[in-house]
């Protein structure tokens, strides 16, 4: 199938060519970026900030997947959120700017775009390419800050939960708008800045457990995980000690009525334990404030279409690129 979107190299902004050991400038004839195990990789495994990520969609690799975790639901989330059943999408092309291991790209799919490109810094890309098996989509390990696709090249433009997890969100969200077409949609996701939400757990927590090997924060999760888990439903009952564990106890505590909350009781503890590796262990964790995230959006050409702020976390909203030459 010809790709209505290819590859650039995000530097040079040069279109490439598959070659024998990968894809190549088509002016300089250098190797931008080599296919292994049939995914483009744009990213220099020295400096990746966001492997945890990798080792965690490797090793819970269905636990947040509406096919092999049923109940889970997943897709009424991203719908309620993006509104994307309001739109035509048919025909449209979709840039997903970091996928993780694959489970909203697995929801993506369900719509009926005609091209699904998504790429993410970790080496969950691996996982996402073993379970997602679909002719339109087209996977690559890169950098939001390198995105190897034209600027203004896409319909529409899907960036959930990531964020935050990147060394300068501003500057990553600049990137991400710089590559909706004029007429195109932006769904753009953050945690929130807000002293509420600053007093959680992971705060005060992860200048250290962010240091620590994987494996040690997967063996306190599997051993004290139970325990807490018990725990924090006793003490979310109470609004006193609700707040006490809000603010120190380092597991994360899913209500029944939260994403997921209402899949089986072994899958609601993995869940638990899931998010709470990903609060304590990915080197960046950086909530945007919701005035600088809005401002970004509008002054990047944008008219916020619907927008969301929790009370405690997260924002998100959905806008349209207006075309200034119209």
């Amino acid at each position: 199938m010809l790709l209505m979107v290819e590859y650039v190299d995000p530097r040079t902004h040069d279109f490439l060519e598959l070659r024998s050991n990968g894809l190549v400038n088509m002016h300089t004839g250098s190797l931008v970026a080599p296919v292994v195990d049939g995914i483009p990789r744009f990213v220099d495994p020295a400096d990746n900030y966001a492997e945890s990520f990798g080792y965690q969609w490797k090793k819970w690799h269905s636990i947040r997947s509406d096919v092999r975790n049923q109940g889970y639901n997943l897709q009424s989330v991203i719908l309620e959120r993006t509104h994307f059943s309001e739109f035509k999408l048919e025909g449209k092309t979709l840039l997903e700017c970091g996928m993780g291991g694959g489970d909203d790209t697995e929801v993506l799919l369900r719509l009926p775009f005609y091209e699904v490109h998504s790429f993410d810094l970790s080496t969950a890309v691996e996982r996402a390419a073993q379970y997602l098996k679909d002719p339109r989509l087209h996977i690559s390990q890169a950098s939001i800050y390198d995105i190897p696709y034209p600027d203004r090249s896409f319909d529409v433009v899907y960036c959930h939960r990531v964020l935050q997890h990147t060394p300068d969100p501003a500057l990553a969200l600049r990137n991400i708008c710089a590559k909706v077409k004029p007429g195109g949609l932006l769904f753009a996701h953050s945690y929130k800045r807000s002293r509420r939400y600053m007093s959680e757990w992971r705060y005060k927590y992860r200048w250290l457990t962010k240091r620590l090997p994987w494996r040690a924060i997967v063996l306190y999760l599997d051993i004290a995980g139970p325990f807490l888990h018990r725990l924090n439903r006793f003490m979310y009952r109470h609004r006193l000690t609700r707040s006490i564990a809000y603010k120190f106890i380092p597991f994360y505590y899913l209500s029944r009525h939260a994403e997921g909350g209402m899949t089986a009781e072994t899958s609601v503890l993995e869940l638990e334990k899931q998010i709470t590796f990903d609060a304590l262990t990915p080197w960046h964790d950086h909530p945007m404030r919701p005035d600088e995230f809005r401002s970004i959006i509008e002054s990047e050409g944008f008219e916020i279409l619907y927008m969301t702020e929790h009370p405690i976390s997260p924002m998100y909203c959905t806008a349209i690129r207006r075309d200034r030459s119209a």
